[in-house]
């Protein structure tokens, strides 16, 4: 019988396709009326099913082992186009219900809600099946251990599944028990697997580089091929090798692939935000659903790339994306929603395709122009439409239209606009209202930190706004944090990744602002990942308080965004610059420890890890920094002309610097330096006048520095042509009247000039 079994996952892995999600509303009541309200669109689609669906939960799992049938979990969520069709075909069909309800306790999962379930049983998935993806449908035993699982399956070949193993499981139980013990013990071991503890050196993220530079597509941009997916994570990884080590391949990777997502179809230019990956290798046609945490990732790295070069093209794609934020997934109480759907009436894309013939239309004599630039075509690029892309750089597409760049882009603009007049009367997209945590989080820190770099104080007051729901609403900074909020309701324990995500945008938000209400919040948010989640046998920590079904599940591997101790590590990095408690770098060193081995060995899979620990090891590089504990706050800015900077200190009430020639030699002077500038630096820094003031440890005066200190650094300092970021070191020893702390310095990033 397993033998049959496993030909029939070879056929359903054959046709199977990961991805999507329906949000039909339901109108007449169900079997899986227990789902009616639960606080997810995603179950909430499922209420009418003739399946009698459990949310995941006691009930389920108490019913599965007294009537000893085997579980089936259905995991997906509400964008999920090929959950939305398995929907359709199977769940909403009585035939599918009766062979479920007869042989099975059926339990529907919303990986959103839940990623705990979801990375725990995709594992089963991916062991079983050799892939993954959504709808993941996994038969469990009534301890919850899988012997079975499949992706999307047509309904023929899902009921022929369920018959053979509800079959197998009355004949031969005891086989599949035993199969299930063994998919679990792999599972087990996967979700605590250590390494030796290893020092992430220079050395080492060479040598990861050169692994993630491997698999690049040199000519598009990205790592593998279709579907090809932003890989944020592996993108923020090679912008942090180019402002860290000026690694100049890591930057033109980093560019070219921004580049090519930025003009491809994966980008919507009519109305901005980005859909979640492209089916081909070009990026030209999207996966239609648009994520939250895609806005905030690629909204954070086109945020990074304006600094590191200064290209106006890597503003204005992060400024249509906020804009689409603050416009479109925002809620009424000021959290950000989690997704939009794919689909309209049943059609994947519809709202964003376009026919040769309602492109004319729409734009009357501008038709052939923008055909040019958009590509166009009677025959279409998608299913006999077309999707929006850049078919070229725009400086090309100006010259081969015979205009200036100035009035080429004023003219795509004006096309664009009568695209978004036509759009906008076509049947909206369903929008997934669920705010949740980490999802928010990383939104929250992506603005923040725009809002400074763009000088949009908009951004900040959006941020501020949403972290203010997520304490109110979700109980940010306390033990009995939430994961998510929708329509009133809550009821769903944090994670850990998203008190650590929580914790890193309420650091973001106290550079921004200097509120020690949002550096309290960190503190806090740092605290409950080290007394509820650690694992003290490892160093690292859990992802949920408890088990989910059979093992504690842990957060190694980026997903959606960084991984939940990869984040922590972070946190508490950055939390040993800005306050003056120890934990936050004992806390550091057993993390990066814990986490070195593993990041070393698969660092595709554990790039944000990698950076983490770099920052561990040498600090941060950023235009805004804390060194002293958080007692000196710096940044780094331009001159208005760009040719000259300065560095700025704020030191807190009590404490002081030396001077850059302090009184006596033992002292640790304050100085700024040049790290990689192309010049002669034949200027002098200018430092300002010392403070002459007697301490309690020196019978005389000592030349210091206290309150506000501006440092100017000369244009003959700083490369002729600044085209992209540089790097100052700035290096001082805080002192308050009765300590001094150890000396420290910072690199900080001196964005390059706008162009």
């Amino acid at each position: 019988m397993r033998v049959l079994l496993s030909v029939i996952a070879i056929s359903l892995a054959a046709a199977s396709l990961a991805d999507a999600k329906d949000t039909t509303e339901q109108s007449r009541p169900g079997g899986g009326y227990r789902l009616a309200s639960e606080a997810s669109p995603y179950l909430r689609q499922h209420a009418d099913n003739p399946v009698e669906w459990y949310p995941w939960g006691k009930e389920a799992f108490e019913r599965a082992k007294k009537e000893n049938k085997p579980i089936f979990l259905s995991v997906g969520y509400s964008t999920c186009f090929w959950c939305h069709v398995m929907k359709r075909e199977s769940f909403e069909k009585e035939a599918v219900g009766k062979l479920l309800n007869a042989d099975f306790i059926s339990v529907k999962v919303d990986r959103e809600r839940r990623p705990d379930v979801d990375a725990t049983y995709m594992i089963a998935t991916e062991l079983i099946t050799q892939r993954g993806g959504w709808p993941n449908s996994v038969f469990l035993t009534p301890d919850l251990k899988p012997f079975f699982a499949l992706t999307y399956a047509p309904e023929a070949e899902f009921t022929q599944l369920l018959g053979q193993i509800a079959s197998t499981w009355k004949g031969e139980e005891k086989a599949l028990r035993a199969d299930a013990t063994r998919v679990a013990s792999l599972i087990s071991r996967v979700m605590s697997r250590k390494q030796a503890a290893v020092k992430i050196t220079p050395e080492l993220l060479t040598r990861a580089s050169l692994t993630v530079l491997s698999g690049f597509d040199a000519f598009n941009g990205g790592t593998g091929t279709a579907p090809k997916f932003p890989r944020e994570q592996l993108l923020s990884f090679l912008y942090h090798r180019a402002i860290r080590d000026s690694d100049a391949v890591a930057l033109d990777a980093f560019e070219l692939t921004l580049d090519n997502i930025i003009r491809g179809g994966i980008n919507d230019h009519v109305a901005g935000g980005f859909h979640r990956y492209a089916t081909d290798n070009a990026w030209a046609v999207p996966h239609f659903e648009k994520m939250l945490y895609n806005q905030a990732q690629i909204g954070r790295l086109l945020i990074q790339a304006y600094q590191l070069t200064g290209r106006q093209k890597y503003a204005e794609a992060a400024r249509k994306t906020f804009d689409f934020v603050l416009r479109d997934m925002t809620t009424s109480e000021g959290g950000f929603a989690s997704a939009f759907d794919a689909e309209t009436d049943g059609k994947e894309g519809l709202f964003y395709l376009w026919s040769k013939e309602d492109f004319d239309k729409a734009l009357g004599g501008d038709a052939p122009f923008a055909a040019q630039v958009f590509g166009v075509t009677k025959d279409g690029n998608h299913e006999h439409m077309n999707t929006l892309r850049f078919v070229a750089p725009l400086d090309e597409l100006a010259r081969d239209a015979g205009l200036e760049q100035k009035a080429f882009n004023e003219k795509v603009e004006g096309v664009l606009a009568k695209l978004r007049a036509v759009r906008i009367e076509r049947p909206a997209l369903r929008r997934d209202d669920k705010v949740i945590a980490n999802w928010n989080a990383a939104m929250i820190r992506t603005l923040t930190e725009a809002s400074v770099v763009l000088d949009e104080p908009r951004y900040l007051q959006a941020a501020q706004q949403a972290m203010t729901l997520l304490v109110k609403r979700l109980g940010a900074g306390t033990v009995d944090m939430q994961r998510a909020y929708f329509e009133g309701t809550t009821g769903l324990a944090a994670s850990q990744a998203d008190h650590a995500l929580t914790g890193l945008a309420a650091v973001a938000l106290y550079d921004a602002t200097a509120e020690e209400k949002w550096r309290d919040l960190a503190k806090k948010s740092a605290s409950i990942i080290i007394d509820t989640f650690a694992d003290p046998d490892s160093g690292d920590f859990y992802l949920t308080k408890g088990e989910t079904g059979f093992v504690r599940t842990k957060q190694y591997d980026d997903g959606d965004l960084q991984a939940g101790n990869a984040a922590a590590l972070e946190l508490f990095s950055l939390l040993t610059r800005r306050d003056q408690n120890p934990r936050w770098g004992h806390a550091a060193d057993g993390l990066a420890a814990a986490l070195g081995g593993l990041a070393r060995r698969t660092p595709m899979a554990m790039a944000s890890t990698l950076v983490a620990a770099d920052i561990h090891e040498r600090g941060e590089v950023g235009s805004r920094q804390s060194l002293g504990k958080g007692a000196v706050r710096i940044s780094a800015e331009r001159s208005k002309d760009g040719k000259s900077a300065r560095v700025i200190l704020k030191l807190a009430p009590g404490w002081h610097i030396n001077a850059n020639k302090p009184t006596e030699d033992f002292l640790i002077p304050t100085v700024v330096k040049v790290s990689n500038a192309d010049s002669n630096n034949t200027g002098a820094i200018d430092y300002p006048t010392a403070i002459k003031r007697k301490l309690g440890f020196h019978p005389q005066p000592l030349d210091l520095y206290e309150g506000t200190v501006a440092i100017e650094v000369p244009a003959s300092q700083l490369s002729a042509k600044p085209t992209t970021a540089q790097r100052l070191t700035l290096s001082l020893q805080a002192c308050s009247d009765s300590l001094c702390l150890e000396p420290e310095s910072a690199e900080l990033l001196l964005p390059a000039i706008s162009r």
